[in-house]
This record gives C-alpha cells, sequence and structure tokens, in this order.
C-alpha cells in the first residue's frame, strides 16, 4: 500500500509540474498573423490553447487551433538574426541521422519545412515534427494538416 501512495504522489507531482510549464511559443495564423507568447495548456487534442502574449504578461488569449498554420515551440523570441538555412542538400543529409520518419512539409504558402516524426497520419489534423535543423531556433512544431498541400514521407 505504501509503495502504491508512493507512486500516487509522483504521478501527481509530475502532473503538477506539466501543467505549470512554462512553453514559449510563436503562433503563425493562417492569415499570416504572428503572435508570440507564453502557453501552458497546448494540446493538440483539444481544439483551442492559451496564450499570454510576450508584451502582455496580464492578458490571457484563447487560440483556436484550426486558424493557426503551425504552433512552434521556441528557444528564444528573438531568434537569430544572423541565422541562415542551410542548402537542402544538407538538410536532407542531416535527416538520414535522425530516427523516425522523415518529412518535407509545403504549406499553403509556399514554405517547405523538413524535419522528422514519430507520429505523422495523413487523416489526423496535426502532428509534431522536429526540425531537420538543429540550429534552428525552434525546438519542435505542430503542424496543421489544413495548412500544407503536401506532407513528403520517407524512412
Amino acid at each position: 500500500m505504501a509503495k502504491l501512495l508512493h507512486r500516487t504522489s509522483w504521478i501527481i507531482i509530475a502532473e503538477h509540474i506539466m501543467l505549470n510549464l512554462e512553453n514559449k511559443v510563436v503562433a503563425r495564423f493562417r492569415d499570416g498573423r504572428i503572435l508570440k507568447g507564453f502557453t501552458h495548456d497546448f494540446n493538440h487534442n483539444k481544439p483551442v490553447f492559451h496564450l499570454t502574449p510576450t508584451d502582455d504578461k496580464k492578458e490571457l488569449m484563447q487560440i483556436n487551433i484550426c486558424q493557426l498554420k503551425a504552433l512552434f515551440f521556441v528557444k528564444t523570441f528573438e531568434g537569430k538574426k544572423e541565422y541562415k538555412a542551410p542548402a537542402e542538400s544538407i538538410i536532407l543529409e542531416n535527416l538520414k541521422k535522425v530516427p523516425g520518419l522523415k518529412l518535407k512539409i509545403t504549406f499553403f504558402d509556399g514554405e517547405i519545412m523538413y524535419g522528422s516524426t514519430q507520429g505523422y497520419e495523413p487523416e489526423r489534423k496535426g502532428f509534431f515534427m522536429f526540425p531537420a535543423d538543429q540550429d534552428a531556433n525552434c525546438d519542435r512544431a505542430y503542424i496543421i494538416r489544413e495548412a500544407t498541400i503536401d506532407v513528403t514521407t520517407w524512412r
């Protein structure tokens, strides 16, 4: 019984920590808007999440996932001004070293992203991907399937 209570306590603590994580995100909307801020409750299985903009720590905005192109989980809000993406050939070579399903994502606006995922299914509303370029400011992204015109996969 004591072990069960101990394990349950750790689960409760872990859930509390997860709910209180502050994720730095950049929300890119289909209409071109970009919103930077923090979220504590993003869940790809729910239609909305809340975001506190970087410029107003007191405001809490409700974001409809269906209005997004993608949600980027970033290292910094400033990004890397001197950053230059590597050539496609280098990205494809780097992807060979990464486990999981490889992706080439073409968005409706012409933007192309390369990365990998552990769970892409075309019939789902969206999927997480990890960018191929480890030097990019983005750690991971949640891509909205309807914002893409093509997703090419390979192993």
